[in-house]
């Protein structure tokens, strides 16, 4: 467990020091602060709970494409073999490559809800200490919830196909493009309607934009998570690196 724990840390601070999250975190912050002014200065078209979503909707983005990097990048660069043939297990290894992106996106989350503070009070809404304390607690919450199903998915697909851009654009299908197409079918298929409530990429946008963390979300990006993460250590733990 302790040597999980350091190799979590390592990854988590190579992440850190990755110029793409410096610039993509700024950029996100740069464009939820324009929507936070965009509140302030017409709140008859915009409101707080806007703030945070619009921020969730591109956070999402640089959670997926750091969390495709996390795994992709040692086929990439071709160190894989010298990462799954060191001391450290492979199992290990996958799960500090999760556990590193989930850590990542709790300070994703952390920096959304101080931006959802800022917004809270810019925007002269009834505030309290616990308020903005709440705030924050539930945005680190929801984002270590997302970074975990993310990253287990992430993971999952670079066990396949052993690279980078591939599972990114995989991601992308699968949280943005995905839910839209199979919400127009669920308008024709009645029971489809009704699976798509536990179906991961169909709720992501709840949980992640629209704040709903509901049991049933929870327990959706959790087990999801277990599931794919399973599969991406098995798929591994098979292949000859």
């Amino acid at each position: 467990m302790r040597k999980t724990i350091h190799i979590t840390l390592l990854e988590l601070l190579k992440l850190l020091k990755k110029r793409e999250f410096r610039l993509g975190l700024i950029m996100v912050l740069v464009m939820g602060g324009g929507m936070a002014y965009g509140a302030y200065t017409f709140p008859e078209s915009f409101g707080v709970h806007n703030v945070i979503a619009f921020f969730g909707n591109f956070a999402s983005i640089l959670i997926m494409f750091l969390a495709a990097g996390s795994l992709g990048e040692e086929f990439d660069l071709k160190t894989a073999t010298f990462v799954f043939t060191s001391r450290s297990r492979r199992i290990q290894i996958i799960t500090a490559k999760i556990g590193s992106i989930v850590l990542m996106s709790m300070l994703t989350g952390l920096c959304g809800g101080i931006l959802y503070d800022a917004a809270w009070i810019l925007c002269k809404q009834p505030w309290t200490a616990a308020t903005l304390l709440g705030n924050l607690g539930k945005e680190i919450l929801i984002y270590m919830i997302y970074g975990f199903a993310v990253g287990a998915t992430a993971v999952m697909i670079t066990c396949f196909l052993n690279t980078t851009i591939t599972p990114f654009i995989y991601l992308i299908i699968l949280f943005w493009v995905m839910p839209g197409i199979l919400q127009l079918m669920g308008q024709k298929i009645a029971a489809l309607g009704k699976v798509m409530d536990y179906v991961l990429f169909c709720v992501s946008d709840q949980l992640l934009m629209y704040q709903d963390w509901s049991i049933k979300n929870i327990a959706v990006f959790l087990i999801t998570g277990i599931a794919f993460s399973m599969v991406g250590i098995t798929v591994l733990q098979k292949k000859d690196i």
